[in-house]
């Protein structure tokens, strides 16, 4: 389900991000029959799923040290200052233990491939 903000579709210069609506009357936050529903904890996904991508644990990585703790059940994130050295030797380190990581942009075999 979909959570957009309230009036979004009457009003073109409201977004359609979902903030919580406010006002007495307004009949979202009242929860008035045929009126477009509130989240709440009966949306949330279950526990056993959240904050997991494609089924794993996303873990993040500053180092080469950090790629050793690693193993199946996760996948890993590069952190943000992590430089393009250190970067490319983690992606290599990730990718001998086959461990998939998200947020390599480098030059990989694959946009090599393409290229020519």
């Amino acid at each position: 389900m979909e959570f957009t903000k309230h009036d979004a579709k009457k009003l073109k210069r409201v977004g359609n991000s979902w903030r919580k609506p406010t006002g007495k009357k307004n009949k979202t936050k009242v929860g008035k029959k045929g009126h477009k529903k509130m989240p709440s904890k009966g949306f949330m996904s279950p526990a056993s799923k959240r904050g997991k991508i494609a089924g794993k644990i996303p873990v993040r990585i500053f180092n080469l040290k950090d790629v050793e703790k690693l193993n199946d059940a996760n996948i890993a994130v590069i952190g943000k200052a992590v430089g393009a050295l250190k970067r490319k030797l983690i992606y290599e380190k990730c990718k001998e233990k086959k461990i998939m990581v998200i947020n390599y942009a480098g030059e990989t075999e694959d946009s090599k491939k393409n290229s020519q």
